[in-house]
């Protein structure tokens, strides 16, 4: 039986490992999930960065083996998400004067590409999800360990195990706080600014049951 405890959830195949510093806020309300790859070669890598003070992290964190890791309340939002893309530009959804504004931020000149794109995450952030991509403010984050490969610009393959945990974990989520897998579950890569590969294989193997 699963159940959840002051935002941990109590689970003989979760394994609670808090980390206090990568929590920030509360989340008032859980809208949606978001996948992610770690880029390093082990969960020992990220756990021993956490424990170190960083303030970057995700809720969960999944290694190699299928262990499951919960490394931050689900009542605490952890920074994880990053510089938004325009949602309605990418579905080609804007109506006009949307589609105006977002233009004029991303082409604003006198400002770097830096700023211009963090000027329209900011604009993106005002909006109610999900008329935006999902923000660390009503967001739970997964890491899947797995290293990145330059030279091909993907992720390796996460492990049959990584595979099977993830699904179960987020299953447990979707019940828990009544999201929709095919609306309220996203790859990193599709909506911030991050390498693009990143979580496509997870969501494909969660949609359809396998992933290159």
């Amino acid at each position: 039986m699963t159940t959840v405890t002051n935002g941990i959830i109590v689970d003989k195949r979760i394994t609670a490992k808090r980390y206090n510093s990568i929590e920030h806020g509360n989340i008032n309300n859980v809208t949606s999930i978001v996948l992610h790859r770690t880029a390093g070669s082990s969960a020992t890598s990220s756990l021993n960065g956490y424990a170190a003070g960083q303030k970057t992290g995700a809720h969960f964190l999944i290694a190699n083996d299928g262990t499951i890791y919960q490394t931050a309340s689900l009542e605490k939002l952890c920074w994880h998400v990053g510089i938004l893309y325009s949602r309605c530009t990418d579905e080609k959804s804007c109506d006009p004067k949307e589609l105006k504004t977002v233009n004029s931020l991303l082409h604003q000149k006198g400002f770097s590409f830096s700023k211009r794109v963090k000027n329209v995450s900011r604009h993106e952030l005002a909006k109610a999800y999900p008329l935006r991509y999902p923000s660390n403010n009503d967001s739970l984050g997964i890491e899947v360990v797995g290293r990145f490969n330059k030279a091909t610009n993907t992720f390796e393959r996460p492990t049959n195990e990584q595979f099977k945990s993830l699904k179960l974990l987020v299953d447990i989520l979707i019940k828990e706080f009544s999201l929709n897998l095919n609306k309220d579950v996203y790859a990193h890569g599709v909506i911030a600014r991050k390498k693009k590969a990143e979580g496509i294989q997870l969501l494909q193997y969660l949609k359809v049951g396998f992933a290159p």
